[in-house]
């Protein structure tokens, strides 16, 4: 598995820059995180050699297995996000004093992924996470549930048709399979106007990723809600927000639902985990848009840090950010400015297609507040020393940006109220941090 050379046309970066980017962008930085994900993998392979490892032949089988798929198969399999957030983290451990925590044999589980999903005969030997109790997590294809005693499982494929075999059992795995012992991994698939989004709901494999490992199921009725709300949100971003919705199309492949905090929601991304969002059940279905063009930007600017450094190195420093109650760090504040450059351009637009006149004060109000938050930020970046050349690019184009955006009028009552919230939030900020006694 030999990475590709990767180049970013200065137009393609003038795009990003913008809090742009689309389809285009959005495939040249996928293309850069399955290079990224195959040289972690070899990285584990020689590591594993190094140390001796007691399940090194069988890595290696699955490693020649992958290395004979075809391109696309093979980053179907790698870049699915929990395996590519574990290949970073599992390389990490064991190229430090970590090595007894890695699970290194889930490169078996995603070859025998890989060989299920294209047919391909296989006969393969996939060692099972310490403390597995007899389950086999096939990222991004389902759970086989072997008996308590189960330490290995053995993968065969063959004539279109795959099992896991373990303490004596046996399990037919794979779609098609009703097997009670066998678990597939749910998908939300949602069209509209031709425009696709395919999401798994693979929260089991994120068990193995270093430092995330959640454990939160879904069930048949959290799967409806969610089918229900980001279908419709869908219908949204693909009808008033094209170009958003095929950043989404070609990026985004995994949702990891989380519990709703009580008060408003939760979302985030995985810097090594290019392509999944995790997120709890928003309210309605322009929340759930504007997370996902939140979300976005996030990916796309992890992604694009993989390529370019954006920060040099330097002392700690800590920064206001309007959106959050604790400082952040120069890298955080870079982040947050582009993510919201994303979610005031979400609520520019929805300021044009709102007819209702609640629907339209709202995205009047948000649009208000996320665009002078960012402006004012973007400002107080420019002014920082440790930016790279790329860097200053981004901020420069994001600076271009947010300068029209502010300038543009929204009602007084808006305006006004948009006003009151960041004052609101820039008060509460300073009394949280005022000395006392």
């Amino acid at each position: 598995m030999i990475p590709g050379e990767h180049r970013l046309p200065r137009t393609v970066l003038d795009e990003l820059a913008a809090g742009r980017g689309g389809a285009d962008a959005a495939a040249r930085l996928r293309a850069a995180q399955h290079s990224k994900s195959m040289l972690l993998v070899r990285a584990i392979i020689a590591l594993l050699r190094e140390r001796g490892h007691p399940d090194r032949a069988a890595i290696e089988a699955a490693y020649r297995l992958l290395a004979g798929l075809r391109p696309e198969q093979r980053a179907a399999a790698l870049g699915h996000p929990p395996v590519a957030a574990w290949a970073f983290g599992t390389a990490a451990l064991l190229d430090g004093d970590g090595a007894a925590q890695a699970y290194p044999g889930l490169l078996a589980a995603v070859a025998a992924t890989a060989a299920v999903r294209a047919g391909m005969e296989a006969d393969l030997d996939v060692p099972l996470a310490d403390g597995a109790a007899g389950r086999l997590d096939l990222p991004g294809l389902g759970t086989a549930t072997l008996p308590d005693a189960a330490t290995r499982a053995r993968i065969r494929v063959s004539r279109g048709h795959a099992w896991a075999y373990g303490a004596g059992e046996r399990v037919e795995i794979g779609a098609g399979s009703t097997d009670r012992c066998w678990r597939p991994v749910p998908r939300l698939d949602l069209a509209h106007h031709g425009l696709r989004l395919s999401l798994l709901l693979d929260t089991r494999s994120w068990r193995h990723v270093p430092g995330i490992g959640t454990g939160h199921r879904i069930g048949g009725g959290l799967t409806d809600a969610w089918r229900a709300r980001l279908d419709e949100a869908w219908r949204l971003l693909v009808e008033h927000h094209r170009p958003v919705a095929e950043e989404l199309s070609g990026a985004l492949r995994a949702l990891v639902p989380v519990p709703s905090p009580g008060a408003g929601s939760r979302s985030g991304t995985f810097h090594h985990a290019f392509g999944a969002v995790a997120m709890s059940l928003p309210p309605d279905a322009p929340s759930a848009a504007v997370v996902l063009a939140h979300e976005i930007q996030h990916a796309k600017l992890a992604a694009l840090n993989d390529m370019f450094a954006l920060v040099e190195p330097g002392p700690p420093e800590l920064f206001y950010a309007p959106w959050r109650t604790d400082p952040r760090p120069l890298e955080g504040l870079l982040h947050g400015v582009y993510a919201h450059l994303g979610v005031a351009g979400f609520w520019r637009r929805q300021v044009r297609v709102s007819v209702d006149g609640a629907a339209r004060y709202r995205a009047e109000v948000e649009f208000a507040r996320w665009s002078r938050a960012a402006d004012d930020t973007v400002r107080a970046l420019a002014a920082q020393r440790r930016l790279t050349p790329v860097g200053r690019h981004l901020v420069d184009g994001m600076a271009a940006v947010l300068a029209d955006w502010v300038a543009e009028p929204v009602s007084p009552p808006a305006a006004q109220r948009a006003h009151r919230l960041l004052a609101e939030h820039r008060e509460r900020w300073g009394r949280r941090r005022a000395p006392t006694g």
